[in-house]
């Protein structure tokens, strides 16, 4: 497969296989195939049709016409989708296609993907890192797998940027998730600490004063200060947690992150961890989360 040949299937028609077909096209991609249920049954005038036909994109009949017609398939569908998807084209792929799953799954589907795939077609796990709505091609993509550059090659020229992570499936979604663990975790946090300073009548101030914080300093930076002074000063900062805590209850705030937070610091006094650095911070994040992951077996 090269450039020249490139044929794109893309396995869902929704917001996400809408704006990636789209764009796409407008970017010089000559054929550009599409399937989903709902729109190989849609009559001439429905809205999904009438996309495809402005854009320059064909919907297949069948998932069995979109394999006949692709070379390189990206499966969109919504991430509880994504094993029922491929069971309906599995017996459709061949050793000239490339599979691509960018679909928001956990990394045990991923690898039960990779399963089924093994000795019938190459497959690439990749993890989209922002709103394809907002972002389309453009949208920062991790991709793991060891056709993972196969991949980026192909759809390059195409604007499309994909940076590989790793040689084996499951790395990219991975990653995926793991930042969520930190990005809808801030969105927690600032859920409870935001209620509680509405609650005290300080949430503007509070805001303002969390913006000017972290807008002063690269995150990396941040990144560093956070692991390694918590580390160094878990002790300290547990009683200003306790004291947090009691002040929560009393407005009668939510406190299950705040909760979280104080038993990590236990937590990491019970490991000895400030013991360690006698008071001073480590010079990067690795000597903590090395011993994070030693201390927990």
């Amino acid at each position: 497969m090269n450039d020249a040949t490139l044929r794109l299937g893309l396995l869902g028609f929704g917001e996400a296989g809408q704006r990636f077909a789209a764009d796409f096209v407008k970017a010089g991609l000559k054929h550009v195939v599409v399937y989903s249920r709902s729109a190989a049954a849609a009559a001439p005038a429905d809205p999904l049709r009438v996309f495809a036909a402005a854009h320059g994109v064909e919907i297949a009949a069948t998932p069995k016409a979109l394999c006949q017609q692709s070379n390189l398939i990206i499966a969109l569908t919504p991430g509880k989708a994504a094993l029922p998807a491929l069971r309906s084209i599995k017996r459709y792929l061949g050793n000239n296609h490339l599979y691509v799953d960018a679909n928001t799954v956990g990394v045990k589907a991923i690898e039960r993907i990779a399963k089924l795939l093994e000795g019938r077609c190459a497959f690439v796990d990749a993890a989209i890192m922002s709103a394809v709505p907002l972002d389309g091609i453009k949208a920062p993509l991790f991709a793991s797998g060891s056709d993972a550059a196969r991949f980026r090659d192909l759809v390059a020229p195409y604007g499309m940027k994909v940076e590989i992570v790793g040689d084996k499936p499951g790395a990219a979604s991975a990653m995926k998730l793991i930042r969520s663990v930190c990005m809808k975790g801030l969105a927690g946090l600032l859920l409870e600490s935001l209620e509680a300073a509405q609650r005290c009548g300080v949430r503007d101030a509070v805001a303002a004063d969390m913006a000017a914080f972290i807008d002063a300093k690269p995150f990396q930076q941040i990144i560093k200060r956070f692991v390694c002074g918590t580390a160094v000063h878990a002790g300290r900062r547990i009683h200003e947690m306790a004291d947090s805590l009691e002040l929560l209850k009393s407005v009668g705030a939510p406190t299950r992150m705040t909760r979280a937070t104080h038993a990590m610091f236990k937590e990491l006094i019970d490991m000895k961890m400030p013991e360690r650095y006698n008071g001073k911070e480590p010079d990067s994040i690795e000597p903590v989360l090395t011993a994070l992951v030693e201390a927990r077996g």
